[in-house]
């Protein structure tokens, strides 16, 4: 790939990303804004679609499907808006939408209308059928003529073969199904006063698996932040003493802005976005709660330190073709700091009791991700390499949920996942993250020690692998185990 060629790829990959970015944080954009460098994207990249370096060219087979497919993404989204919505529900932002969900699952305390407002949803998108359907065309005809899948280039970027990640998915989320099952039913009882049936899985999933545990964050992490005991919670404060977190860890993010302003079309979790990578990187949170906002940021600033600290005199392919078994390491790693006791002890004075109680979260965070993601994965895996129509896709998607996480799903719930809709590889990147960061923890222990936080040695590891982009190859395939499955020892070190 010439250096005009990659000056002329990233110049339109900005301004995608610019749109692409103010578009999720739900900002004014011009409808149509994506057009011209999309389709300047596919023109580009056609051009390098038999190049005989495998990485440029399976990047290139990705980017310039993906570059075909915006006006399709946006075609989905357009019919979501308009069909995935239902005027004699409300929420207090309005009529009941995917949305504006989050708000209606944080309202509706009766578990009949919480049901009803879930299973009316899903039923009405059938009618995007027809759009997913001929996006999800469009993007096996592409691959299709190159003699490959996503599933293929995915695993060679990862170093990995779609029969091993296949078999580490399937152990992983088999490990974890117990495990998940004894956690989430008295979750629900907390949050709910009764079991999880779909709808309440879906909420705690997005947010509400935090509200037993906010209050800790409310109360002591305002103190810790500014000094004093408060019951108002600051967005800002929390803004600001996760950033000197990670200034006192080396990592400082102080040019990264964070958008934490909640607008009506805001995506509803959080994200960071490489606009440019490593020079323009943003953090966007959508505030639920206390524990939820610092969460997310310490998730979010993990792939800002690595998106932002990438070499920038790196290739084009190297800074850009980033899958997420590798860049969800790095969010992984740090939001791990947050089930660390000593990390808690120092940077928010919690006390045991405080401390067993995030512990306690994190585990059931762990094994929502080796469950919940696992089965969205193998949904692509297999939509993907067993060609399944769109019905089977369905059907296929609500087997595993039901088989891992032991609450049965309605099979529309696929037309509403973000990734299975898309039958994105992309979440199996969150179940391998969560393997790979055991690892890695274990072995930046081994080199420097328990508090791998403060240590020297450590930090320049971390340094190390994030400077090199996608070009950094993590070592070997993490195998499933009861350990990692294991519920939360004492909350001693």
């Amino acid at each position: 790939m010439t250096r005009d060629l990659e000056d002329e790829l990233e110049r339109h990959t900005i301004a995608v990303n610019q749109w692409l970015y103010a578009e999720s944080a739900g900002l004014e954009v011009e409808a149509a804004g994506f057009a011209a460098p999309a389709a300047a994207l596919a023109g580009l990249y056609a051009r390098c679609l038999d190049h005989p370096n495998p990485a440029t060219r399976f990047f290139a087979l990705e980017s310039w499907s993906e570059a075909r497919r915006v006006a399709l993404d946006e075609a989905v989204t357009a019919a979501m808006d308009e069909h995935v919505r239902a005027e004699e529900w409300r929420c207090s932002e309005g009529p009941l939408t995917w949305r504006n969900w989050k708000a209606f699952e944080r309202e509706a305390p009766e578990a009949a209308t919480l049901a009803a407002g879930f299973e009316h949803l899903v039923e009405r998108s059938a009618a995007i059928v027809p759009a997913l359907t001929q996006r999800l065309d469009q993007a096996r005809a592409d691959f299709a003529a190159h003699g490959t899948t996503p599933i293929h280039t995915f695993c060679w970027r990862e170093g990995l073969t779609p029969e091993a990640l296949r078999a580490f998915l399937l152990a992983t989320a088999e490990a974890a199904a117990q495990p998940f099952r004894a956690a989430l039913s008295p979750l629900s009882r907390a949050v709910f006063g009764r079991e999880a049936g779909a709808a309440e899985l879906r909420a705690l999933y997005l947010n509400r698996m935090y509200e037993p545990t906010m209050d800790l964050f409310t109360a002591e992490h305002a103190e810790s932040a500014e000094g004093k005991t408060s019951s108002a919670y600051s967005a800002l404060s929390a803004v600001n003493s996760t950033l000197a977190a990670f200034e006192r860890l080396g990592f400082p993010l102080g040019h990264v802005p964070v958008d934490t302003e909640n607008r009506p079309r805001k995506y509803p979790g959080a994200f960071c976005f490489p606009v440019a990578t490593p020079g323009d990187v943003r953090v966007s949170v959508r505030i639920a709660s206390a524990h939820h906002l610092v969460d997310m940021l310490y998730h979010e600033f993990g792939h800002a330190v690595h998106f932002s600290g990438i070499r920038a005199d790196l290739p084009f392919v190297d800074r850009y073709w980033i899958h997420s078994g590798t860049h969800e390491t790095f969010s992984t790693l740090f939001e791990h700091l947050l089930a660390e006791p000593g990390f808690l002890r120092e940077q928010f004075g919690f006390g045991e009791a405080a401390i067993t109680q995030l512990l306690a979260f994190a585990h059931f965070k762990r094994m929502l991700t080796n469950t919940w993601q696992a089965a969205a994965g193998l949904t692509a895996m297999d939509g993907w390499l067993d060609d399944l129509s769109w019905p089977e896709v369905e059907a296929r998607f609500a087997d595993y949920m039901r088989r891992f996480t032991g609450v049965p799903m309605p099979p529309g719930l696929a037309r509403l996942h973000p990734f299975v809709n898309a039958l994105s590889i992309y979440p199996a990147g969150y179940v391998l993250a969560e393997a790979r960061v055991a690892g890695w923890l274990a072995e930046m222990r081994a080199i420097g020690e328990s508090a791998w936080w403060r240590s020297e040695a450590a930090r320049a590891q971390i340094g190390e692998k994030v400077r090199a982009g996608g070009a950094l190859r993590f070592t070997a395939l993490p195998v499933a185990s009861a350990e990692n499955s294991a519920p939360p020892s004492s909350p001693t070190g």
